[in-house]
């Protein structure tokens, strides 16, 4: 299986799912799959209504027929914060500084490149402005502002930039994917979402995780992308139910009011940067407790990355947390069997979670068993480091 399609987390879940009468055939699964990596959402009347769905935010997901998977972000207006910043060359501070932000760094604005390229539409009076972008060995991250003049967008909270819900055949039509001049399409993590900061004026951030393509295409610095931003919707939304386990792990259960479909195709193009060399702390192991080994723990502007190694035979979840126990969110692992011909050999993961603070020097590593998903204590201690970030 391609990496890229390879979610350990979403399959240990489907693997507890009951099985349907009939095997699924390809065109289902594709669609279930999609679902569950935060691509699909329901297909349904998009003019003031309400709508709700269930959303599971970073990498605990399970898949059923009556819910939706959304991955993204919610985030709210800070109407003071908007009024106290410059707009373009500090949009990651407007985005980082809401409760749900996906991979919240304080310190990109510090490392990341203003570019400020602007996009309009003759079919709507928005303009859509790619405000900055910062990359490490493994995550690109851009900010990006959308404004209008008039009153228009006054009465809504979130615009989601996700083409409706719906991922096309080919990917490279997707909005908000990265498009090569070779024609490949790089997918961001999860969906894109502009949320309010005043009447006139919201803010996205697009995470994309270019460790998976290059894997497999090479070195991606120095590439020209284009970015096509369409099936924009206006809408207001109200979260329903949220559950955050104790590793960080959560969901929402979300509820769309007044979605409103937005005229207009945005198009940017862009060259992708060199990985940044500044802003990066380290510790190197290995350190091990309990038949788990803590290889490292590297912290750059973008995210936090933690590489363990832990028996094959657990359901096994990290939480990091900080000094002043502030827990960082997780947002996505890839792991593999240590012996790939060896399906009782240890597994060696690369967790993705929110980055450290820089003002930050240790980290806690808590390693969890869960026994049981649905239990508030059905997980059980495996082992717990402390390690000092330089």
């Amino acid at each position: 299986m391609r990496k890229s399609d390879y979610d350990p987390f979403l399959l240990q879940e489907l693997d507890q799912l009951d099985l349907p009468a009939a095997p699924l055939d390809a065109a289902e699964w594709d669609r279930v799959l999609s679902a569950a990596r935060g691509q699909v959402q329901a297909v349904g009347p998009r003019r003031h209504t309400t709508r709700r769905v269930w959303r599971w935010v970073r990498y605990s997901a399970a898949v059923a027929a009556a819910c939706v998977v959304v991955l993204g972000s919610v985030n709210f207006a800070n109407p003071a914060l908007a009024e106290s910043l410059p707009l373009v060359g500090n949009l990651f501070s407007w985005i980082n500084r809401a409760d749900d932000t996906r991979l919240r760094s304080e310190q990109l604005n510090q490392y990341a490149q203003t570019v400020e390229q602007t996009a309009e539409s003759a079919d709507g009076p928005y303009t859509v402005t790619l405000g900055q972008i910062y990359r490490d060995e493994d995550w690109m991250r851009l900010s990006l502002v959308l404004t209008v003049e008039d009153d228009s967008l006054a009465g809504f909270d979130t615009i989601r930039a996700d083409a409706g819900g719906s991922m096309p055949a080919d990917t490279a039509d997707a909005s908000g994917a990265l498009v090569l001049e070779n024609g490949g399409a790089i997918l961001e993590e999860g969906s894109g979402w502009f949320t309010r900061q005043d009447d006139h004026t919201f803010v996205m951030g697009l995470n994309y995780p270019l460790f998976l393509y290059e894997e497999w295409d090479g070195p991606l610095s120095g590439e020209t992308v284009t970015m096509h931003l369409h099936g924009l919707v206006a809408c207001n939304v109200e979260v329903l139910e949220e559950e955050i386990h104790e590793w960080g792990g959560s969901y929402q259960h979300l509820e769309y009011h007044d979605e409103t479909p937005l005229e207009g195709d945005y198009t940017l193009t862009f060259t992708i940067p060199e990985p940044g060399t500044e802003g990066i702390r380290t510790f190197t192991g290995p350190k091990e407790e309990n038949g788990v080994t803590l290889h490292s723990l590297t912290a750059t502007p973008a995210a936090a990355k933690l590489d363990i190694q832990v028996p094959a035979d657990g359901n096994i979840q990290p939480r990091l947390t900080t000094e002043d126990g502030t827990l960082l969110k997780p947002e996505r692992g890839e792991g593999q069997h240590v012996d790939e011909n060896d399906s009782n050999s240890d597994y060696r993961w690369i967790y993705y979670f929110d980055t450290v603070p820089e003002d930050c020097r240790n980290v806690t590593v808590t390693v969890y068993n869960i026994v049981d998903y649905e239990k508030p204590d059905g997980y059980e201690v495996l082992a717990e480091f402390t390690v000092p970030l330089s």
